[in-house]
């Protein structure tokens, strides 16, 4: 599920519970954290847990994986100007933790 091009960063991030994929995340306990610089800076995460998503403000203390990006990219991603494989080798944006979490990012939150 694509955002439409209005969002700000932060209701992108607030709406991928919509796109959540409960079968993809299947016994999965998660939490996943932005961490948001540039025009929209904010931190957020999700935490995902029991085949549901939510979405919380905030940092979270020990996340699985943080996702570290300028709000410009983040939302390039979102609305799938950039892909997100693509901008994290050309390092468009950082990630400490779990890199496989990262990698399952676009089959939790599709639609597929």
């Amino acid at each position: 599920m694509k955002p439409p091009d209005n969002l700000t960063c932060r209701d992108a991030i607030r709406g991928m519970p919509l796109a959540f994929n409960a079968r993809a995340a299947r016994g999965l306990r998660a939490v996943i954290q932005f961490r948001i610089t540039g025009a929209e800076p904010g931190d957020y995460y999700l935490r995902i847990a029991d085949g549901e998503c939510l979405f919380h403000e905030g940092v979270f203390p020990t996340p699985d994986v943080s996702i570290h990006a300028r709000s410009d990219i983040w939302l390039a991603i979102a609305h799938g100007k950039l892909d997100g494989t693509l901008a994290y080798l050309m390092r468009r944006y950082r990630v400490e933790g779990d890199a496989l979490l990262l990698m399952r990012l676009k089959s939790l939150f599709s639609s597929d």
